[in-house]
């Protein structure tokens, strides 16, 4: 078995990654077939990193919410927001490269690029926050951290909903 490959039917990461490669840095970056090409290539790569992020987000704040009486909560809260944290700006790395790679440095238009900019900045800032009102004690800053820690959630479902609609409509 060593060496050989079996076709199972599926498209293996590897495959994937290297079909990327050859698409991306052999072809031009021109005309509306390559945009769409990249795009289609890419966009997996960039849901599910997103969705990831969304998803572990979620668990993070379903544990800060429903588990605060166990001793480990606060560890997973932490742990869970800044993988899902990573794994967002990951997935909106992925987006930016697709977009320039597809149509220049074009600045992004339309509900979903507003959107997706909005959500990396409240990524970064809420686990900022989260780690400030430990330091302080506030309950005022307790008060934003947990608001934006929803608000980033909301706005990453109404996101996803909108980048399906984009790719309903290749």
């Amino acid at each position: 078995m060593h060496g050989k490959a079996i076709h199972t039917g599926r498209l293996r990461l590897a495959d994937a990654l290297t079909a990327t490669a050859a698409l991306l840095f052999l072809s031009p970056a021109s005309g509306a077939e390559v945009f769409t090409d990249k795009i289609m290539l890419l966009y997996p790569f960039h849901a599910f990193l997103v969705s990831s992020g969304l998803i572990l987000l979620s668990a993070g704040m379903i544990c800060a919410r429903y588990m605060k009486g166990r001793r480990w909560w606060l560890k997973a809260h932490k742990t869970l927001g800044i993988t899902g944290s990573a794994l967002t700006l990951s997935g909106i790395m992925v987006a930016v490269y697709m977009v320039s790679a597809s149509s220049g440095f074009v600045p992004p238009g339309g509900p979903h690029a507003y959107i997706g900019i909005l959500v990396s900045l409240m990524v970064l800032f809420t686990p900022i926050m989260g780690f400030i009102q430990l330091k302080k004690r506030d309950m005022r800053l307790r008060a934003i951290h947990r608001w934006s820690g929803r608000l980033t959630i909301a706005l990453m479902i109404i996101n996803a909903y909108l980048g399906w609609m984009i790719v309903q409509s290749f």
